[in-house]
């Protein structure tokens, strides 16, 4: 019997050296296949006359505000904008909608062809002057970069893809099908203006081949040890859920505190869920994609690790969630608690405290689920659980859609050093409105970033390099001139 049993173990332990070793061998084999980053052709007078266009729109001061409906600074940004772009002015069609949205039409030779649409919003959070090294909107090019709110976040994007049509009809060009400029006027807040957009594309049975919206962008070390950029094209954009936990109690003078009140009942909660999640994990094929993409650039321990998910899949399913914050969001709904309330005087003991959950619903949890996940574990505090608003996850964008593949051709064309990847958004999008028109409706921005310059983005200092905003005007003229 024990001659059975070591041979047992014999084999099972051939068959693990044999699976390291096949890995061990992919992994040598791994290699990023990449060209050289291009040298610009943009002379530097161009890039000064780019820096001072979006230097202008930075100065339009364009904060939406929750509730308010003020439409007079994104009049007064498009203003500026048919100054900065007269042809494109004198061009287009356009709808203007009444809160500040705007949709421009750039009629196509061909209407058999489907159109294309290009996003990015005008409106910009806000921007105390505390702490900038620059006014916020001072739209000052000083250093090599354009400084001030909305640079990168997007008014930068939306600058590059209108002077890309500005420059294409200055030259006499005119696309196959139609090109659709749009931009919303209330996206930080999740406002209606993409909503109200999209109603009015599906009112003229318009359904474009592809929406381009903010999302991912070309970043470098987005992971461990990458050493070349990647385009990360947002395929899948997560879900959004506000939710409120209610704990009732009968008060009290806080001389004589009973047990179990209000807020210790939400504390308790709050240590559950941060201790024993009830969140499911799963690596998705969009984020295995992303994670096999990168591999060749990676170093040799991450290599071997994520080059070979065919074998360590489980492993990396199980602990990168565990140690990582970023992982976590890749696979598995995330739960923040941003708020809290309690009584209005030191010395009382509320009647009531509310905490207020907000979360990101993953597609093998969607909101529903992940809503039913929290109640659970609010039912055993004696909690209520108030639904504020949710927005489910989003459907992922045909990959093998023609549109989808002549994207990621022209980033290969006009960024030939970057590795180009799905990726799933964590945040949220006015692209999500456009889903039921359009199955390749990809979040991407053709701009180069580091880990340090989106930790910019609505916080302090925020800028975009000129060289980084002459590429992007670049790829938007080469994909404008793609027939879709």
């Amino acid at each position: 019997m024990m001659e059975y049993v070591w041979i047992t173990l014999a084999i099972l332990l051939g068959a693990v050296v044999l699976l390291f070793a096949i890995a061990l061998v992919h992994t040598f084999a791994l290699r990023t296949k990449t060209g050289l980053r291009p040298v610009s052709t943009v002379s530097a007078e161009t890039k000064k006359a780019y820096a001072e266009g979006l230097g202008k729109m930075v100065r339009v001061v364009t904060i939406a505000q929750p509730g308010v409906e003020n439409p007079e600074p994104f009049r007064a940004l498009q203003r500026t904008m048919d100054e900065i772009f007269p042809h494109v002015a004198k061009t287009v069609e356009k709808v203007l909608f009444p809160a500040g949205s705007l949709l421009y039409r750039w009629k196509g030779k061909n209407p058999e062809v489907a159109p294309i649409v290009f996003m990015a919003h005008q409106d910009v959070v806000p921007a105390p002057a505390e702490g900038w090294k620059r006014p916020p909107f001072s739209g000052v090019y000083e250093e090599g970069e354009v400084h001030g709110r909305g640079t990168f976040d997007t008014k930068g994007t939306l600058f590059a893809f209108f002077q890309a049509a500005e420059e294409l009809i200055a030259e006499g060009f005119r696309p196959e099908g139609d090109i659709y400029l749009a931009s919303s006027c209330d996206e930080e807040i999740m406002g209606e203006g993409a909503r109200q957009t999209v109603q009015w594309l599906k009112a003229k049975g318009i359904r474009p081949a592809l929406v381009l919206d903010e999302g991912g962008a070309i970043v470098d070390g987005v992971l461990p040890t990458v050493s070349t950029p990647m385009a990360l094209l947002g395929v899948l954009e997560k879900g959004y859920v506000d939710l409120r936990i209610i704990a009732r109690s009968h008060g009290g003078h806080s001389s004589t505190p009973p047990k179990n009140t209000p807020i210790a009942r939400l504390s308790g909660f709050v240590v559950e869920l941060e201790r024993h999640s009830p969140m499911k994990a799963k690596m998705i094929p969009e984020v295995e994609r992303m994670f096999a993409a990168a591999a060749p650039s990676m170093g040799f321990g991450f290599r071997f690790l994520f080059g070979n998910l065919w074998l360590f899949r489980p492993l990396v399913t199980w602990l990168l969630p565990k140690i990582n914050s970023y992982g976590r969001a890749l696979m598995s709904t995330t739960v923040a608690f941003t708020r809290i309330q309690g009584s209005e005087a030191n010395n009382v003991i509320p009647s009531e405290a509310a905490l207020v959950v907000n979360m990101r619903p993953h597609p093998i949890q969607d909101a529903d689920a992940s809503i039913d996940a929290i109640r659970k574990v609010a039912k055993k505090f004696d909690l209520e659980v108030e639904i504020i608003k949710g927005t489910a996850c989003s459907p992922v964008v045909d990959a093998k859609s023609p549109a989808f593949k002549k994207l990621v051709a022209s980033i290969q064309t006009v960024f030939p050093d970057v590795l180009v990847s799905p990726y799933v958004i964590l945040g949220g999008t006015d692209a999500r409105h456009y889903q039921d028109i359009c199955n390749a409706t990809v979040r991407f921005s053709p701009v180069r970033v580091t880990n340090d310059d989106l930790k910019k983005m609505h916080g302090l200092n925020e800028s975009i390099g000129i060289d980084t905003l002459a590429e992007a005007v670049g790829f938007y003229r080469h994909l404008m001139k793609e027939t879709f």
